[in-house]
């Protein structure tokens, strides 16, 4: 069973309870990011939650270790949710977490695509533009789908989108024109010889010119 199958239906947590110096700023907000990056999502204040398995654990005990070297304090316990939150309340905010992220291509994908001409080619250098924004857009999908736990709903309308949108680059690109092909005439005047006494190149062949 895939890991990622597996916490879809039975996750178990890991929680991160921590407490984090208020000064510096930059380092609460740098730990903040390492969680984010990581799909976790906050449950309470200073509890962030992922589902329970060995990548994930790994994962929060380098944040912790982080957090104590920065001159905090951080705890990283394995729970089972039994009264207040249930699993699927948890679920539900990685969901809403992941949904956000997609949305957020998605507005991005819409924009791109309002720069398309309506009709006619589109330049090369725009249309150079365009497929590298498209394709940091899809990373960025790539990079979300890591951390989709519980496989967020707008995962699928937002792999729509980039697609019609890959589509009408295309149908904008202009096409090569292709040289029609020359047939390959026979020389006046000429007789096939297959050559015998050849046991590796059987085949080899040659034209006799008269």
């Amino acid at each position: 069973m895939r890991e990622k199958d597996k916490t879809a239906r039975d996750p178990g947590w890991l929680l991160l309870i921590h407490q984090i110096p208020p000064k510096p700023n930059y380092f609460r907000v740098k730990i903040w990011r390492r969680l984010q990056r990581l799909g976790a999502v906050g449950i309470k204040n200073s509890v962030y939650a992922l589902p329970s398995s060995e990548q994930a654990q790994e994962d929060l005990n380098w944040v912790l270790r982080e957090i104590v070297e920065g001159g905090g304090d951080a705890s990283l316990v394995e729970a089972r949710l039994i009264e207040g939150l249930n699993d699927e309340q948890v679920k539900e905010m990685f969901r809403a977490a992941r949904d956000a992220e997609y949305m957020a291509v998605a507005n991005d994908a819409r924009e791109l695509a309002k720069r398309l001409p309506r009709r006619g080619e589109v330049a090369d250098e725009k249309r150079g533009e365009m497929e590298a924004a498209l394709a940091r857009l899809q990373k960025k999908v790539n990079e979300v789908a890591l951390i989709d736990f519980f496989h967020a709903r707008s995962r699928e309308a937002v792999d729509g989108l980039l697609k019609e949108l890959e589509e009408k680059i295309a149908a904008r690109t202009p096409q090569p024109e292709t040289a029609p092909a020359r047939a390959v005439e026979k020389p006046d005047g000429a007789t096939w010889v297959t050559r015998t006494g050849i046991h590796v190149d059987r085949m080899a062949s040659a034209w006799l010119i008269r």
